[in-house]
């Protein structure tokens, strides 16, 4: 047998110094040698190198709404009572499975849009319908997906269930989920969980326990990075509003968006506008600072039937005697609609 000794190997990968000899090579099993044929240790990286690699390996943030929402990260929208909460949110979400921008931010494509709705019930229909016969043409999107379900965030069966779900439905393309309000969605809290098997040692969890608080916080964030998609909680505003949102701090601090709505001072002119509110992005951890801006809510027909009306009507006793002093209410056929086409306040 002739040996070669010039012949350099026929294997998957050589590395060659400047006058072209091998200084070493990689086998088909990936296994490393010198020169010399002798096998090259591998390095075992250790946790913290390891997650440098995974680090630099990951791409930046995607909107889903550019300049204010990103995927996999979690967000408060917060006002006292009155100030059109809901209705923004609403107004947020449909906009985004509408895939059409909202107040000039564009918007991500063919996204879908989750509210879970934990206050209003049935209501939250009729909120959607008007507002989708203000802005597209009456008819639901098809991307936008409401539903009231009296669920306990703290159960981790709950959580994969969403989960799961979620990506179905978006077939992994995430989008944006919104959770309305958070204090009735603490009020579903449960020790037992769906499993029917394990029982969670917290206590009813309050809005002011800043560890509870935290938790709560970390299991938006882990919806949020295993759907790919923004989680929008919406919460009152505090007694102080100096302070800001209610409850403990660590919700402002341990999340990436906070935006407030307030009343505004300014007189509608117009006679379809029921009244106005500005809208404060407090805090933007990965996108632009927007200034504050001044938008209007009108009412819109929310799809009440005469039918449905006569047949509560139906259902009531007589109206009182002529000349009898009370209330004097009319029926209504018409919800509240957020309309995303800001003003600037100088």
């Amino acid at each position: 047998m002739v040996i070669d000794w010039d012949a350099k190997p026929s294997n998957t990968e050589a590395t060659l110094d400047e006058n072209g000899d091998v200084i070493e090579w990689t086998d088909e099993n990936g296994i490393r040698y010198d020169a010399f044929g002798n096998a090259i240790p591998t390095k075992i990286l250790c946790a913290i190198e390891k997650e440098e690699i995974k680090l630099q390996s990951e791409k930046r943030l995607r909107p889903i709404i550019e300049h204010l929402f990103n995927r996999k990260q979690v967000g408060f929208l917060y006002g006292e009572s009155n100030t059109g909460k809901s209705f923004a949110a609403l107004s947020l979400l449909n906009r985004v499975a509408q895939g059409r921008p909202w107040s000039g931010l564009r918007v991500a494509k063919e996204c879908h849009a989750f509210y879970f709705d934990g206050e209003t019930g049935v209501e939250v229909k009729d909120r959607n319908t008007a507002w989708s016969k203000k802005f597209n043409g009456g008819i639901k999107n098809e991307r936008m997906h409401i539903l009231s379900p009296q669920i306990n965030l703290f159960d981790v069966g709950v959580q994969n269930i969403i989960i799961s779900d979620i990506n179905s439905i978006t077939n992994n393309k995430g989008g944006i989920i919104c959770f309305d309000t958070l204090s009735s969605f603490l009020a579903y809290y449960s020790k037992q969980c769906i499993d029917g098997k394990t029982t969670l040692d917290m206590d009813n969890p309050d809005e002011n326990d800043a560890i509870a608080m935290r938790k709560l916080v970390s299991i938006l964030k882990r919806i949020a990075v295993e759907t790919n998609s923004f989680v929008l909680m919406v919460h009152h505003g505090g007694k102080d509003a100096a302070k800001g949102m209610k409850g403990a701090i660590t919700l402002k601090n341990d999340c990436d968006t906070v935006i407030k709505l307030a009343a505004s001072d300014r007189q509608a002119g117009d006679n379809d506008i029921a009244f106005s509110v500005s809208l404060t992005v407090e805090k933007n951890r990965s996108a632009a600072k927007l200034p504050v801006m001044e938008f209007n809510l009108c009412l819109e027909d929310n799809g009440i039937t005469q039918q449905e009306l006569h047949e509560i009507d139906n259902e009531l006793c007589d109206y009182p005697d002529e000349g009898e002093t009370g209330y004097e209410v009319k029926n209504s056929t018409k919800t509240l609609v957020f309309i995303d086409k800001p003003n600037k306040i100088n």
